[in-house]
């Protein structure tokens, strides 16, 4: 299985459930993934203003490709493309399997005193959580 992230294609987005979780920012990247040179989801980085070499990760997975370690892949590429340091994801507390997907490749939900800050200041709402995963320092 390869997987590679290729140009970024609005339409293919348009075309995949849960698109309406994909928040497009201008200061974001975003790429098409490809598994064996097929579309099957997309993968996108907004950096984070307060840390340096950190961003928030948005990731959409074609339902039938998942549970196959596209997104520990696709995310891993992205952080070598972007040589960053740290992930960030935001994710629906009641989309389990994602939350527990993120976690089985590293993430770790960051603690509840931090959460109960985000959310008292506007940064996450009360359905979302947040995960962080720090990478080596790339060499």
């Amino acid at each position: 299985m390869e997987i590679k992230l290729d140009k970024f294609e609005k339409q293919y987005l348009e075309t995949l459930d849960g698109r309406e979780d994909i928040l497009l920012s201008k200061s974001g990247v975003y790429h098409t993934i490809l598994c064996d040179n097929k579309k099957v989801g997309i993968v996108g980085c907004v950096s984070a203003k307060f840390s340096e070499k950190s961003g928030f990760v948005q990731i959409i997975i074609c339902p039938e490709f998942r549970g196959k370690g596209i997104v520990e892949i696709a995310e891993d590429l992205l952080v070598k493309k972007y040589n960053l340091q740290k992930l960030y994801a935001t994710i629906k507390k009641e989309n389990i399997a994602s939350v527990r997907a993120h976690q089985k490749i590293g993430f770790v939900i960051i603690d509840a005193k931090k959460l109960s800050e985000l959310r008292k200041f506007g940064f996450l709402k009360e359905n979302e959580i947040r995960l962080e995963k720090v990478y080596r320092k790339l060499k």
